[in-house]
């Protein structure tokens, strides 16, 4: 333990010794007492991330940053310590240290200063890439291409990137969080680029993987194809393995500390997502940002996006804390670290994270800001979250609807190629749900026993193709205990290793079994309504629309209702040749029916990957239909007025708190966010916990409290406007 000295106070500024006396540690920190104890990651509601960059030791302020983190209310921070560049006075030989260090220690500076203030403190450590002289004295930590040639870093060449799976990973970097862990009063670890190497051919990773496997590093890691998911399998298995060796090594020294990271799993295509959630107690989302997403050619991430994020991270750690991590700087593809992102955009990506019950972090590259536009408006956003904080201290998603996450099915149906594509089903189906305003959750396919599926009425499956058994059967007790599912596409035709079945697994579920390959790319189809079905109720004047872009030829089997047929493709050139005599047939392109006490819908196409793409009005009420007809209840939140708005319904210790989240904006559909348009009034109606009454309602982006109503068992509440993301919270007696 380092206690804090005269000349630590004095290298960190006024405000620091200010607070040694006045912080909710101040004490403690004083004596060198160390507060870290189990359960300190729920602590934590606002984060910052100050990123080092080799420049700052001697050129930054550490009491500018001290003042600035009081001032925002700030509760954690991440701070950067070592690994391939230390920041601290490293004693580990070939620790490579920051080049400007000249004795000094800006680590420990802030470690002290943000502990004086009452801060929660995690040490990030980045072990992807070490200085040539490491290199020099050890090559064996370097990752190899096919060659066997060492590989160099693809900005900096000065540096080589380490093997993730070999002795520089579990041999040196534990000695550096045991040093850490040692000089410093830090609550944790955060690992940067830690696990995403992929394919590595050095010596011990080919005497690793022949071992484990009996077969040389494949050539490619692409998980379409069997060699592929076999070495995800093993480099996932060691990245597990390492997780729990650095976990081992901190809490030698910290017992209350541990290992973290941010992963929202894109690109782990068999973890399973209990392997995560139960290592990790806290976990955060690194999508910093929208970004371009070539490989579909769409101009960027919509501002709903932030939501799904944290949606996804929840379906894996359940009730445990969550953080999205969001930057300043303009994140895109093209990485602009030291410019300043537009505040209504930082703005609008934090409230989509909140909302969906994540904690926001902000991350800033370099500790000498250039640009500071940015600070007052964090600044106004995090002492909002700060007063709203009882609000946001949530118990419960109270959503009766969850839509599962297969990721498995992406990777293996899709490989590196496609795997975005087809996870436009998701895509698809949310944004239906979103506007249609229903309040829902995501559920990891790691997690369908009862106790988690119990309380929601409806699971979304958006061609979750690839199912075990196991998961398969624990769909069907739900259905047959009185759930619903709406399910699409090719959900369960492939078992948990992507290997494709005869039929459905779900097939007596479904009402119809597989008939044939499925078709592709089906241009010109339309499908027939057949009214008056209820789940096309708010489609009553229209008698034929588009059909998806593919289909999966199914044979009815059981009683089913079949609102949906299909008018088959026919020519759409020459102009002349586009008619058709078949303008109706019997080939069914939904199933509606009831199985059990439960509901199920199934429609044999990408309807709501077509709707991802195409954005067809009529896609959007169908997929919203449907949902609506399988469950069959009151949404606990519903929601009257004007454009486009995400929600989410959440219960505290004391409270229940309803968010709307304005997604109007000029540029709304093409992710960039420049001004809010400020709409309304709105209208809602609230489900309240089985035997409580409201004591006080307020509107907490407008600082109001106003008057509700009881009527027919549910509180009514009118919001007059919203800006960007206000909170109904209701007291509750």
């Amino acid at each position: 333990m380092v206690d804090v000295d005269r000349r630590a106070v004095l290298r960190t500024g006024g405000a620091v010794a200010t607070m040694l006396a006045t912080g909710p540690l101040g004490a403690a920190a004083a004596l060198g007492a160390d507060p870290t104890g189990p359960g300190w990651e729920k602590e934590p509601m606002r984060w910052f991330q100050l990123a080092f960059t080799e420049d700052d030791p001697g050129r930054f302020d550490p009491g500018f940053w001290i003042d600035y983190f009081r001032e925002i209310r700030a509760d954690g921070v991440c701070l950067s310590a070592g690994g391939g560049i230390a920041f601290y006075p490293s004693k580990i030989p070939y620790h490579g240290i920051s080049a400007n260090m000249a004795g000094q220690d800006p680590f420990g500076d802030m470690v002290r200063g943000c502990r004086s203030i009452g801060m929660r403190i995690l040490a990030r450590i980045d072990p992807h890439a070490m200085p040539a002289g490491s290199f020099a004295a050890h090559p064996e930590w370097a990752a190899c291409s096919a060659d066997g040639k060492p590989r160099r870093h693809w900005t900096a060449p000065d540096l080589y990137l380490t093997c993730p799976y070999g002795p520089y990973n579990f041999e040196f970097m534990p000695k550096v969080i045991d040093e850490i862990s040692t000089l410093y009063q830090v609550d944790g670890f955060f690992g940067n680029r830690w696990n995403t190497l992929g394919l590595c051919y050095c010596d011990s990773c080919q005497s690793q993987y022949r071992a484990a496997t009996g077969r040389s590093v494949p050539l490619s890691a692409d998980p379409i194809a069997e060699d592929g998911r076999m070495f995800a399998r093993w480099s996932q298995a060691r990245m597990l393995e390492l997780m729990d060796l650095w976990n081992a090594t901190i809490q030698r020294k910290r017992p209350g500390a541990f290992f973290t990271s941010g992963t929202e799993r894109r690109g782990l295509v068999d973890y399973d997502g209990r392997e995560i959630g139960e290592r990790l107690p806290l976990v955060f989302c690194d999508r910093q940002g929208r970004s371009m997403d070539h490989a579909l050619y769409t101009p960027g991430t919509q501002a709903w996006n932030s939501g799904r994020f944290a949606k996804e991270l929840h379906a894996y750690m359940g009730d445990k804390p969550t953080g999205h991590i969001i930057s300043v700087g303009v994140e895109e593809d093209y990485r602009w670290k030291d410019s300043v992102q537009a505040g209504p955009e930082i703005r609008i990506w934090a409230a989509g994270a909140i909302a969906h019950g994540s904690r926001p972090w902000i991350t800033k590259f370099n500790a000498k800001p250039f640009d500071r536009r940015w600070m007052p408006v964090v600044s106004d956003l995090y002492n909002w979250h700060a007063r709203a904080e009882p609000y946001l201290r949530n118990e419960a998603n109270l959503a009766r609807v969850g839509i599962v996450v297969s990721n498995r099915t992406g990777a293996y149906l899709g490989g590196a190629e496609h795997r975005l594509a087809l996870e436009g089903h998701r895509r698809g189906y949310y944004q239906a749900l979103l506007e249609s305003r229903v309040p829902f959750d995501a559920i990891d396919d790691a997690y369908l026993e009862p106790d988690r599926l119990g309380r929601y009425r409806l699971l979304i499956l958006p061609n979750a193709a690839v199912l075990s058994d196991r998961q398969c059967a624990q769909i069907r007790a739900y259905v047959l205990a009185g759930g619903a599912i709406v399910a699409t596409h090719e959900t369960s035709l492939y078992d948990e290793r992507g290997s494709r079945r005869g039929d459905f697994a779900l097939a007596d579920l479904f009402g119809c079994h597989v008939a044939g390959d499925v078709e592709t790319r089906v241009q010109n189809s339309y499908l027939t309504l057949r009214h008056p079905h209820p789940s096309l109720a708010g489609m009553r004047d229209v008698q034929r629309t588009i059909a998806a872009v593919k289909h999966v030829p199914v044979r009815a089997d059981g009683v089913s209702d079949v609102p949906l047929t299909l008018v088959p493709s026919y020519p759409d050139l020459p102009m002349e040749r586009v008619f058709t005599d078949r303008t109706s047939s019997d080939v069914p392109m939904a199933f509606c029916r009831t199985v059990g006490k439960g509901r199920v819908v199934y429609l044999p196409m990408d309807l709501d990957r077509s709707f991802d793409e195409l954005q067809h009005g009529d896609h959007l009420a169908l997929l919203s239909g449907m949902a609506a007809w399988a469950a069959d209840v009151r949404h606990p939140l519903e929601i009257e007025g004007p454009g486009l708005v995400d929600v989410a319904y959440w219960r505290q210790k004391k409270s229940v708190a309803a968010h709307i989240i304005n997604l109007n904006n000029a540029m709304t559909m093409r992710g960039s966010f420049r001004d809010p348009l400020p709409v309304g009034p709105y209208r809602l109606s609230l489900a309240l916990p089985d035997g409580v009454l409201p004591k006080a309602v307020h509107l907490l982006e407008s600082g109001k409290t106003v008057a509700g109503r009881m009527i027919d068992g549910r509180l009514v509440v009118e919001v007059p406007q919203v800006r960007y993301h206000e909170v109904v919270a209701v007291d509750l007696a």
